[in-house]
């Protein structure tokens, strides 16, 4: 028989606790810039619409939020860019035969060539990459650096940071999870909105002692949601916010406010 989405246990086992430098290092290198693990936007809903099989997010309920980050693309795009670099190669030879047999012709033929075998290898051998944000538990999996091994790491030792613009502007400020192996490489964890959009969206949904995010998506939760928190005294919020958090409805707010006073 197979189990309903929502029943599967998504808590891998945790991998890392913390970041082998502490964060110096963090801050001191590379083109990203960290970011304080705070809610500062509420614009992000997630709808029905946004879970499925073939969307952003499978499942979505209380405890489990799955980000099926396309990770074939890195494949897809690599693999396609060597793929057309070999063909302008190739047309190059026929067009200057007398060329061939040379350096500027061998050398990049060579490393395109290695570059398509690596990508090809990387298509078949690539392990099981997940993104898992475990309301539940507090942890957070993400994918290692190509045949590394997924990451999972309480989420408050998670250190997050936005990327830096490009020499024409584009491509900044989008979310990235700095993975804790020795390179500190980047895992970008992007919705298509700025680092500090998605970095609250995520914030929010793993902050286990707020109200869940808004949209559709997480109505059928909300009461047992609300229920589980009122039996543990509805404590404080984990991450600090800019706004307010209310509950579903004016009755269930009145309840937080008087038994657990916020």
């Amino acid at each position: 028989m197979v189990k309903n989405i929502n029943e599967i246990d998504f808590k891998r086992t945790i991998t890392h606790t913390s970041y082998k430098h502490g964060d110096k290092k963090v801050k001191k290198g590379g083109p990203s810039r960290m970011l304080e693990q705070h809610i500062t936007d509420n614009k992000q809903n997630l709808n029905n619409r946004d879970v499925s099989e073939n969307e952003a997010f499978y499942p979505a309920n209380e405890n489990f939020l799955k980000f099926n980050v396309p990770y074939n693309e890195t494949v897809y795009w690599g693999g396609g860019f060597f793929t057309l670099m070999l063909l302008i190669i190739i047309v190059g030879g026929f067009k200057f035969p007398d060329e061939i047999f040379s350096l500027s012709f061998l050398l990049p033929l060579f490393i395109t060539i290695a570059g398509l075998i690596f990508f090809v290898i990387y298509y078949f051998t690539m392990p099981k990459k997940e993104c898992i944000f475990n309301r539940r538990d507090g942890l957070l999996t993400f994918p290692g650096f190509y045949w590394r091994p997924n990451i999972t790491m309480p989420i408050k030792e998670v250190i997050f940071s936005m990327t830096s613009p490009s020499a024409q502007g584009l491509g900044a400020y989008m979310l990235e999870i700095v993975r804790p192996d020795k390179t500190y490489s980047l895992f970008l964890c992007t919705l298509g909105k700025s680092c500090y959009e998605d970095l609250s969206f995520f914030l929010w949904y793993m902050d286990k002692n707020r109200p869940l995010p808004p949209g559709d998506a997480f109505d059928e939760y909300r009461q047992k949601d609300f229920e589980r928190r009122k039996a543990a005294g509805f404590p404080k919020p984990m991450f600090p916010s800019r706004f307010p958090t209310p509950e579903a409805t004016a009755e269930q707010q009145a309840q937080r406010e008087r038994i657990g006073g916020w």
